[in-house]
C-alpha cells in the first residue's frame, strides 16, 4: 500500500495548528480551487466516530461520493480519518502536529491509500495530484495562520455577514470561522441552520433581533457589476441592490439600543472614476461616471450607522485575484489555452489585491478600533494591464500574444468596457499600510503564485 507524506514547518505553536483544524471553515480553506468539493453532510467535528460525506466533482456532470470517518485522536498531537466508502480501495489519513517551541511546529500529513485495480496504471498521475493537493493545503494553512497570529490573544468576535454566498463572502465565512470567530450569515430565504438569520431588503424587512449578540456587521452584498451589458434598467438594479440594502442595514443598526462595534461595507475603487496617471488616496472626492456614482451612493447609504456612533469602514476594493471567482477565474481558461492577452492597449493601471490579503485586511479592520472611513483595499504595487498579463503568462507558462482590441470589448460589453475594463483603476494603499496592515502578497508575481496554484 503506497504512503504519501508531506510536512512543513509553521511559525505557530502545535496546539494552535491543531485547534485550527477542529473549527468550522477549516475544510473549506484547505479545499483546492481546481477540484470542486461539496460537503453533503458533516458532524462538524473531528472526534472519533464523527463523519463527513463529500461529493467530488470529477469531470463535467460526473461526481463521486466519499464518506470519511474520524478515528484516532490525541488532543494537540494527531487525528485521523479513514474512508468508509468512496473512490479508493482504501484510504487512511493521519494528521500529526509536532511541537518545537512556543512559536514553531511541524505539520505532517501521512496518507496510506490504494487505488482500485482498474485505476492502478494511473498511479503516477495520482501521486502528482496528491503532491499538488497537499502543497496547496500546507501553503493555504500557513498563510491563514500567519494572518490570524497577528490577533493572537485578542477576544474572538461575533460577526454577522450579509452577502456571504459570493466567492469573497464564502471565503470570508470560512476564514473567520477557522480563526475561532462566531460567524452568522444574513440570508434572503428561510434559515436552514442556527448560523443563519433572515432579512428581505426588497421588502424593507429586517428585524432588530437579527443583531442580537453581534459585535461586527459586514455587508458585501450587491448584484454583480460585470455580469452583463449595462443598460438603464440594469444600472438601476445595480444601484438599487446596493443602496436599498445598505440603507436598511444602516438605519436598523442606528436604531438599536445595543449597537455593534463596527459596520464594514464593501465599495470599490470605481469610486474614483478613471484615475489616469494618479493613484488616489482616500481623501480624494468621487470621480466621474457610473461606477463612481454607484460607489459613492453605496457609501452614503451606510452613513446613518456612523452618525449613530458605530465605527464605519468603507472598503474600496480593487480587482480581487483568486482562481475561484471574479475576473481572474474568467480569464484563466483563455490564458491556460495560450490565447490570453492584454485588454485594449494594456496601458491602463490596475488597483488589485490578492483575495488572501483582502480577507486579512477585513480581519484587520475588525480589530483596528482606530480605523474608520474609506479604506482602499488594494496592494501597494501598481501595475498596468500589460504587466499583469505578462505576470499571469509567466505563472501559467503560456504565451500572451492575443490582445482583445478596445473596439471589440466595446462591441461585446458596451459602456462596461470603458468604465471597468479599459479605465485606469489605480489607488493608493498608504492608509492600509499606515494602519499597521502588512500585506502577505504586495507584488503581483507572488500574489499569482499563491492565488493560481
Amino acid at each position: 500500500m503506497p504512503t504519501f507524506t508531506r510536512k512543513s514547518t509553521l511559525t505557530c505553536p502545535a496546539d494552535e495548528v491543531f485547534e485550527w483544524h477542529t473549527r468550522p471553515g477549516a475544510f473549506q480553506r484547505l479545499s483546492p480551487p481546481w477540484r470542486k468539493v461539496d460537503v453533503v453532510r458533516s458532524s462538524g467535528s473531528i472526534a472519533p466516530g464523527s463523519e463527513v460525506e463529500l461529493k467530488l466533482h470529477a469531470l463535467g456532470p460526473i461526481s463521486l461520493s466519499w464518506l470519511l470517518r474520524h478515528g484516532e485522536l490525541v488532543k494537540n498531537e494527531l487525528f485521523t480519518d479513514e474512508q468508509v466508502r468512496g473512490p479508493f480501495a482504501s484510504w487512511r489519513h493521519r494528521h500529526t502536529f509536532i511541537p518545537h517551541s512556543d512559536s514553531l511546529s511541524t505539520m505532517l500529513d501521512e496518507v496510506d491509500y490504494s487505488l482500485p485495480i482498474f485505476a492502478r496504471p494511473l498511479s503516477p498521475l495520482f501521486t502528482r495530484e496528491l503532491d499538488r493537493l497537499f502543497h496547496f493545503r500546507h501553503r493555504a494553512l500557513a498563510a491563514d495562520l500567519q494572518l490570524h497570529a497577528r490577533w493572537r490573544g485578542q477576544p474572538r468576535k461575533r460577526v454577522l455577514i450579509a452577502g456571504s454566498s459570493g466567492f469573497i463572502g464564502s471565503a470570508l465565512v470560512a476564514f473567520l470561522s477557522s480563526a475561532g470567530h462566531s460567524v452568522t450569515r444574513l440570508v434572503r430565504r428561510e434559515p436552514r441552520s442556527p448560523d443563519e438569520r433572515r432579512w428581505n431588503p426588497e421588502a424593507a424587512d429586517l428585524s432588530p433581533e437579527v443583531f442580537k449578540d453581534v459585535d461586527i456587521v459586514i455587508h458585501l452584498g450587491g448584484e454583480n457589476i460585470a455580469a452583463g451589458r449595462w443598460n438603464d434598467a440594469r444600472k438601476s438594479r445595480l444601484l438599487d441592490s446596493r443602496f436599498h440594502s445598505t440603507t436598511l442595514l444602516a438605519l436598523t443598526l442606528a436604531s438599536l439600543e445595543q449597537k455593534p462595534e463596527a459596520l464594514i461595507v464593501a465599495s470599490g475603487v470605481g469610486f474614483y472614476g478613471d484615475t489616469g496617471v494618479t493613484a488616489p488616496d482616500e481623501t480624494i472626492p468621487a470621480g466621474e461616471g457610473f461606477l463612481a456614482r454607484l460607489a459613492s451612493s453605496w457609501e452614503e447609504a451606510a452613513q446613518p450607522a456612523e452618525d449613530a456612533g458605530i465605527r464605519l469602514v468603507k472598503l474600496r476594493i480593487g480587482t480581487v485575484l483568486n482562481s475561484r471567482g471574479g475576473a481572474l477565474q474568467k480569464m484563466l481558461p483563455a490564458f491556460r489555452a495560450g490565447v490570453g492577452g492584454t485588454l485594449g492597449r494594456g496601458k491602463q493601471r490596475m488597483g488589485w489585491i490578492a483575495l488572501q490579503d483582502l480577507l486579512g485586511l477585513i480581519e484587520h479592520s475588525i480589530y483596528s478600533s482606530s480605523l474608520s472611513g474609506p479604506l482602499n483595499a488594494v496592494a501597494p504595487e501598481i501595475i498596468t494591464n500589460k504587466e499583469f498579463t505578462k505576470a499571469l503568462g509567466r505563472r501559467l507558462r503560456r504565451p500572451t500574444i492575443m490582445p482583445l482590441p478596445g473596439f471589440l470589448l466595446r462591441a461585446i460589453f458596451g459602456e462596461l468596457a470603458d468604465a471597468a475594463l479599459l479605465a485606469n483603476s489605480a489607488a493608493s494603499a498608504r492608509k492600509a499600510l499606515a494602519s499597521g496592515y502588512s500585506f502577505l502578497f504586495p507584488e503581483i508575481d507572488e500574489a499569482l503564485a499563491f492565488e493560481v496554484p
